[in-house]
């Protein structure tokens, strides 16, 4: 019986533990070199002025899915910046293409897809069919299918949306896999590792890079734009500079938005900001160089010096992130020279941030819409510094919250001591009225004959009256003391 009861103990143990694992999808991405680049706005050209920079190949976050019940292939973008899932349908310009007919499980729906992007507009209609990406099990999901499209080259097939917010769940593919009971949440990381040179997304329970807060982990607020609402990954960029080394040799402080998107490969700053940094790019021997057309502005930093080049930093509320890997660059030759170019650009027509693949490759990235944040992680403890005082920085509200804790609690003692001798005060009071009281009572003996019985009850009377009037005096004066 003994042994029975231990073992019925021990198997509600071993599943209590199996209930406490968290569950964890890892799924290896791919980089793919293309030379796509999501425009930020209608002007956005990637029309380059020398044919010599034509070289220059993005490196975005690519997945492999398999769309239908006979599997067709396709490769998609993984992008933060936008909303849908869509891939080309069989008029489009994709090297995949869908073929609904294909498919047995296939079914056109009577909605249009009429999505925009900065860069176009894919038109089509949305299906439901079986997708298999992120989980090992195939289900089925709301997609859109472009009739013609001329946004990507021939290196994606389609992109794949991981916005913030969406009009409605049926269009989430993170949405559609919770929904169907795989996954618990639609917190969802990026993680590039740099030994192995692979790239990874996590799915669900968050990484044990963010569990524990420390020197490494930096965090962000979710904000809500006023053009954007609350559908894309936002949050306040404080600050940029330009660092030397381990020195900041220029930054400048601001308040904007910042978005975070890993469908764009450049980290893209308003051209206002130029003659912030100009002086300061020369004297590292570096120059900018304009990539747009006629119709819009692009400088891109170009430096000569490979064994000095610089970092920049980006503040974020109470830290600042800096970034400067050797994914931060492309070494090229212009006009018979080898230069460097930094993945950061000064562009017009922008009023925010574009913070871009390139910040993903140096920080894992928890995208968190369920508790409103963005967390980054970095194994270098020198690439995330705490600023203690930056405007709404952490350090500086619990500083702040100590002292007034501590005023409150120094003030709280003194007080009880203040009423403590007061009360004790009172006391002694009360002693000497009972005093006077008995001298009072002994003066009424020493009066007029009276009957004994109606003495002592005058006398008892008496001097109740007295010792409770007496009494509710001192209350009295206790209570206006305590307001």
């Amino acid at each position: 019986m003994i042994f029975i009861q231990n073992k019925t103990l021990f198997s509600l143990i071993f599943l209590l533990i199996l209930i406490s694992i968290t569950y964890q999808i890892e799924i290896p991405l791919k980089l793919v070199k293309t030379k796509f680049q999501k425009n930020i706005s209608s002007k956005v050209s990637i029309d380059y002025k020398s044919s010599q920079i034509n070289t220059i190949y993005n490196y975005l976050f690519g997945a492999d899915i398999t769309i239908g019940s006979n599997k067709q292939p396709f490769t998609v973008i993984i992008d933060t910046g936008s909303e849908i899932l869509w891939v080309g349908g069989e008029e489009a310009s994709t090297k995949n293409r869908y073929i609904p007919s294909n498919s047995k499980t296939s079914k056109r729906t009577t909605e249009v897809l009429n999505y925009e992007y900065s860069s176009g507009t894919i038109k089509g209609y949305f299906y439901d069919d079986q997708i298999n990406f992120l989980i090992s099990n195939s289900f089925y999901a709301h997609f859109g299918v472009s009739s013609a499209t001329s946004i990507l080259d021939s290196y994606f097939d389609g992109i794949l949306g991981l916005a913030r917010r969406y009009s409605s769940t049926k269009y989430s593919i993170l949405h559609t896999i919770r929904n169907n009971g795989a996954v618990s949440s639609t917190k969802f990381s990026f993680k590039y590792d740099y030994n192995t040179d692979n790239l990874y997304f996590y799915l669900d329970e968050i990484h044990n890079d963010f569990k524990n807060s420390n020197s490494n982990l930096a965090s962000c607020s979710l904000i809500n734009s006023e053009h954007y609402g609350n559908s894309l990954w936002l949050c306040d960029v404080v600050s940029f500079g330009i660092k030397q080394g381990d020195t900041i040799v220029k930054s400048v402080s601001l308040k904007t938005e910042g978005l975070f998107d890993t469908g764009t490969n450049n980290i893209i700053v308003p051209s206002k900001y130029i003659s912030d940094f100009q002086s300061t790019l020369s004297s590292m021997n570096c120059f900018l160089y304009e990539e747009g057309n006629t119709d819009f502005s692009e400088k891109a930093i170009y430096c000569r010096n490979e064994n000095d080049l610089p970092k920049i930093t980006i503040g974020v509320r109470g830290y600042t992130l800096t970034i400067g890997k050797k994914n931060f660059y492309n070494k090229l030759n212009v006009n018979n020279e080898i230069v460097y170019r930094l993945r950061f650009l000064f562009a017009n027509d922008i009023d925010l941030i574009l913070i871009g693949q390139t910040f993903f490759y140096e920080y894992h990235t928890l995208f968190d819409d369920d508790n409103g944040v963005l967390k980054f992680y970095n194994d270098d403890t020198t690439k995330i510094v705490h600023n203690e005082d930056n405007s709404g920085g952490t350090s500086t509200v619990v500083i702040v919250l100590l002292i007034v804790g501590g005023v409150i609690v120094i003030g709280g003692i003194i007080t009880g001591i203040i009423i403590y001798i007061r009360c004790k005060r009172n006391k002694n009071n009360d002693g000497m009225l009972i005093d006077k009281e008995k001298l009072e009572m002994a003066s009424i003996k020493r009066g007029e004959d009276m009957d004994e019985d109606d003495n002592n009850e005058t006398t008892f009377n008496q001097i109740m009256s007295i010792k409770s009037d007496k009494k509710v005096k001192a209350i009295n004066i206790n209570i206006n003391y305590k307001k």
